[in-house]
């Protein structure tokens, strides 16, 4: 079964599809310090797997693939650039292997790290060429689907959903920008309001859009309420579990799997087709997510 079709059927049974959580703080749970979390994809597949196969057991209907800032930009920052076909095609094997056909592989996909012009020098046709090579290497390892995330500017997002067209045409993309709540309404770092972020996106050609990361479950809820009031199209929604503060050293999250399980619901209401979760997040949030449904269809 691919994306839409899951989608269809989701919406049929009125409930959501259910993405998986976050990868870097299982990483960094498991010891990730001052390396390019995608060098683990060669250097300790086994803990990958074993990501993937919590969430899977968990109840994630989809998985994303450990190739956030495995783009050529990002890589060739970690010199890492040789290794880009390698990092991106291991990362969709192991993903493969976790899920043993129980839920979708989506190769993700994040920013480049460089500044669009004329703010920088990173121009919509350099950002395409990069994207499409990354977005080539995912698909020919097997993708079911693409997911780009934390997306600040609207041209960055654009290019990638058209860099992925020009090399993997009719693999369903899904699009995700970040955005922070301010005084007059929701804004991404870059000034892209949720109306000019989901019309961008949808017109260069994503199948489902949304939001990701910066915000906690609660102001996610009111952002969905939003963008559903500016489309019909499916939406995605993953919250982070709300602001970190440092404990003895660590970075702590405000809410808990519980509380956050008690939101999903409430995105859902909201108009969410899609729900997972971000930063500070892990298994047990998923898990409680799918069981907090479940009690709510045997009412």
């Amino acid at each position: 079964m691919n994306l839409l079709e899951l989608l269809k059927r989701a919406k049929e049974l009125k409930k959501p599809i259910f993405w998986d959580g976050a990868m870097g703080t299982q990483l960094i749970a498991r010891g990730l310090v001052g390396q390019a979390p995608e060098l683990w994809n060669l250097e300790k597949p086994e803990l990958i797997q074993e990501i993937h196969r919590a969430y899977v057991s968990a109840g994630a209907d989809v998985v994303q693939t450990n190739t956030f800032g495995a783009n050529p930009l990002k890589l060739k920052t970690e010199g890492l650039i040789e290794k880009l076909k390698e990092i991106n095609q291991s990362a969709v094997r192991i993903a493969k292997g976790a899920v043993n056909g129980k839920a979708l592989v989506a190769g993700d996909i994040g920013p480049t790290g460089e500044m669009m012009a004329p703010i920088g020098k990173l121009t919509p046709e350099l950002a395409e060429e990069v994207y499409a090579e990354q977005a080539e290497a995912l698909a020919k390892a097997g993708v079911d689907l693409f997911s780009i995330e934390t997306m600040f500017d609207l041209e960055e997002v654009k290019s990638a959903i058209r860099g992925i067209k020009k090399v993997a045409p009719g693999i369903p993309i899904v699009a995700q920008m970040t955005f922070k709540k301010t005084a007059p309404g929701f804004f991404t770092m870059m000034g892209v309001s949720p109306e000019q972020g989901i019309e961008g996106m949808l017109e260069a050609g994503a199948e489902v859009v949304g939001a990701n990361c910066s915000i906690g479950p609660e102001k996610m809820v009111e952002l969905v309420k939003v963008m559903r009031g500016i489309t019909t199209a499916w939406i995605i929604a993953q919250a982070n579990a709300g602001e970190p503060r440092l404990e003895q050293g660590k970075e702590v999250y405000e809410f808990s799997a519980e509380e956050f399980s008690r939101y999903a619901v409430e995105m859902f209401r909201a108009g969410a087709d899609c729900i997972g979760a971000c930063c500070g997040s892990g298994p047990e949030f998923i898990k409680l997510m799918v069981e907090k449904f479940k009690r709510i269809d045997k009412k």
